[in-house]
């Protein structure tokens, strides 16, 4: 479902919104002119310029957005842009669990990579899984 007018005015104005027209435009689904003219009715300024995190290699991103938690598991927190499904996010089609396994075993996975700790947005190399080692785990599970 599409939002509103009225929501991505709430969204824009009373939330004070820092983000690009192209990025809220992603979030929401919709075109970045919708985005644009809600601005425009709202009398606020355009806001076109892209991220400075668009310059930056996936690999420097999830280093820029992953915070360390204390307490001695090792976990990582995502703090950046995530999907609708909560999905740690470098842009639109680069998942940063991809790139954080990647990083931490030195390849590419297999299948998809989940989270295999209980801590919700954690992006520690340690702390992910791709199909094989999921099977391996459940097969050594019994």
């Amino acid at each position: 479902m599409r939002p509103s007018w009225e929501y991505l005015a709430h969204v824009l104005g009373e939330e004070h919104e820092t983000a690009s027209d192209a990025e809220l435009a992603w979030r929401f689904g919709v075109t970045r002119d919708v985005v644009t003219r809600v601005r425009a009715d709202l009398h606020l300024p355009e806001f076109l310029v892209p991220s400075p995190m668009s310059k930056l290699s996936p690999e420097a991103i999830v280093t820029v957005h992953s915070v360390s938690v204390q307490g001695g598991a090792g976990h990582c927190k995502w703090i950046g842009l995530r999907s609708n499904q909560r999905v740690p996010l470098i842009d639109f089609r680069t998942s940063a669990l991809r790139v954080a396994f990647r990083m931490f075993h030195g390849r590419e996975p297999e299948g998809m990579v989940r989270v295999t700790c209980v801590m919700k947005r954690c992006v520690a190399g340690a702390h992910l899984g791709d199909r094989p080692m999921r099977e391996a785990a459940k097969a050594a599970a019994g």
